[in-house]
């Protein structure tokens, strides 16, 4: 098995028990999460965000794609997921009539798992320290999202075996369709159009799905978590852009 092939599985299926263990947590205290998930997750955007300008578009440009091509795709991998939250939204909306709410929390887990496992693969597609950087910054984001995930499950009445393993099902999206993406990508110029919808992706989940979790806990201290930690991820990944090019 190639070398990069290897670290995205392993990348892959590490991301999903993350998953998995962050639902734990969803049954412990919530006192002591608070402070610290701000934190996580202002960090999280920042890496995400320097993740798709420093790395992830730079190498779907380096592989020989148009400008105005790589930009265009990645503005449709943001419409893509847009219009992927707007059908979900409308589906929950229209759920006591229609699905139940448990299974449309649980279609909306499939879903961000699946996306969790494209922008891996589109990451790792940029090179190894570019999909580390997507690692961390999805693994560190999942433990809030799973947080409250787990916690609506329980509530709608799942026991928490049968929400955990529903979870596991769940969760294998993300290696699924991580190596699916990888494998389909067979020139340059494919790998070029994979990197920059997924750098759409990662700009979208870090700003729609992340950052707006962020103001209900900014209270006290973590007013700063914000500000602080997008720079802080932004900072560490320019290093990490700066020390690939010499």
């Amino acid at each position: 098995m190639p070398p990069l092939t290897l670290d995205l599985l392993l990348s892959s299926l590490f991301l999903a028990a993350t998953s998995l263990s962050s639902r734990a947590v969803a049954w412990l205290p919530s006192a002591s999460r608070q402070g610290w998930l701000p934190w996580l997750q202002a960090l999280a955007v920042g890496l995400l965000l320097g993740d798709a300008f420093l790395h992830v578009l730079p190498h779907a440009l380096e592989e020989g794609g148009e400008p105005e091509s790589i930009l265009a795709i990645s503005a449709l991998g943001v419409v893509v997921l847009l219009c992927a939250e707007s059908a979900m939204r409308t589906l929950t909306q229209e759920s006591p009539g229609g699905m139940p709410a448990a299974r449309m929390a649980l279609l909306g887990d499939l879903i961000h798992h699946a996306v969790d496992g494209m922008i891996l693969a589109g990451a790792f597609a940029a090179g190894p320290a570019a999909g580390y950087a997507a690692l961390i910054a999805i693994a560190l984001h999942e433990v809030p999202r799973e947080i409250s995930s787990a916690g609506a499950l329980v509530a709608m009445g799942y026991t928490p075996s049968r929400a955990f393993m529903l979870s596991v099902a769940m969760a294998a999206a993300v290696p699924l369709v991580a190596l699916t993406v990888h494998f389909l990508v067979l020139d340059t110029r494919t790998t070029s159009m994979v990197s920059a919808f997924a750098a759409g992706t990662i700009v979208y989940v870090a700003l729609a799905d992340i950052l707006p979790g962020i103001w209900p806990g900014t209270r006290g201290k973590a007013r700063l978590a914000p500000v602080c930690g997008v720079l802080g991820g932004l900072v560490f990944m320019m290093l990490l852009a700066h020390g690939e090019h010499h």
